[in-house]
């Protein structure tokens, strides 16, 4: 196991506020991909369609809104806006529909729509609680973080279109299965305290878990809101990265050199991500990975005083 922090200097700490932007907004950025990659593959079968065109250009503006640091375009009457014109994108595109297959394909894109704009919504909640105080630890229920990543698996498997299940359980797992293990705990057993950034930085390295990961696999995401930490596992049994690479896949942007052709919509920020808020945070980071065997990221942030003493209060 390789601890990063503080002993590998990187890039890193040499970051433009661009970048560091970049970061913060890393998962923004990979949701407005997502869309415009959907939106782009209905645009093929239909390239005279004025209301696609019009999806693509909103999104493209508003991908360039959140790479230069602004949030106009953010407000919610202006997202409702936006998710109104993608809508109707797809009613124009289903009122020309001519057959069964075209039909199921729409509805196919509007599934995975609503649940990108259902993420987005809940992005939008996150990000205006810590611009008032980007550093608050906020106190998160367990049953919805669970519950978030439920759905967020569920939705991988749907749209896997048979290729892969998602199980929680090993006694159902076959041979294509991922198996997704999950546990959290805390003190009170109902929330657990945690920097929204933080939480995005969890829901980045689940991701990458499962990206790099082919199906038959296995993920473990442990956390536990210890006596001084908070401290988060997430493991998993994909393609690895070379020894040599393990401090260089913390560069910003950078790929290892085995991840081949796996499809990506993001921009190899995750890790990067990672360590940036870990060490904003002034906690540890530590990976260990071999090819073709797996990944295990380690992280431990250290809980500020008022967390600590709300902990102690309900001891007493």
């Amino acid at each position: 196991m390789l601890k990063i922090t503080p002993d590998y200097v990187s890039a890193n700490k040499k970051l433009s506020l661009d970048q560091i932007n970049d970061l913060e907004m890393h998962s923004f950025i990979n949701l407005m991909n997502v869309i415009y990659s959907q939106l782009e593959l209905l645009l093929m079968d239909d390239e005279g369609n004025l209301y696609l065109k019009e999806a693509l250009a909103q999104t493209r503006g508003l991908l360039d809104e959140i790479r230069s640091g602004k949030l106009d375009g953010f407000l919610p009457k202006h997202v409702l806006e936006y998710k109104n014109t993608v809508r109707r994108t797809l009613h124009s595109i289903e009122k020309k529909a001519g057959d069964a297959e075209t039909m199921e394909e729409i509805r196919e894109a509007r599934s995975l729509l609503e649940y990108i704009f259902s993420i987005l919504d809940v992005r939008l909640e996150e990000l205006y609680k810590r611009i008032p105080d980007p550093d608050e630890w906020l106190r998160i229920c367990l049953d919805d973080f669970r519950n978030e990543h439920d759905t967020y698996f569920d939705t991988l498997e749907k749209n896997s279109k048979g290729r892969f299940r998602i199980v929680r359980d090993a006694a159902h797992k076959r041979e294509d299965d991922y198996l997704v293990e999950m546990d959290i705990t805390s003190g009170n057993g109902s929330t657990i305290a945690m920097p929204l950034l933080f939480k995005d930085v969890i829901r980045d390295l689940i991701s990458n878990a499962r990206k790099y990961t082919p199906p038959g696999g296995t993920i473990r995401i442990g956390i536990q809101q210890q006596q001084e930490h908070l401290r988060c596992i997430v493991s998993d049994t994909g393609i690895g990265i070379p020894k040599e690479e393990l401090p260089l896949v913390f560069e910003y942007g950078y790929r290892a050199s085995n991840t081949g052709d796996i499809r990506t919509m993001g921009g190899g920020f995750g890790l990067t991500k990672a360590l940036h808020v870990v060490r904003h945070f002034k906690g540890d980071l530590w990976i260990d990975s071999e090819p073709d065997k797996g990944t295990t990221i380690t992280i431990e942030l250290p809980l500020p005083r008022s967390i600590r003493i709300q902990k102690n209060e309900k001891k007493i």
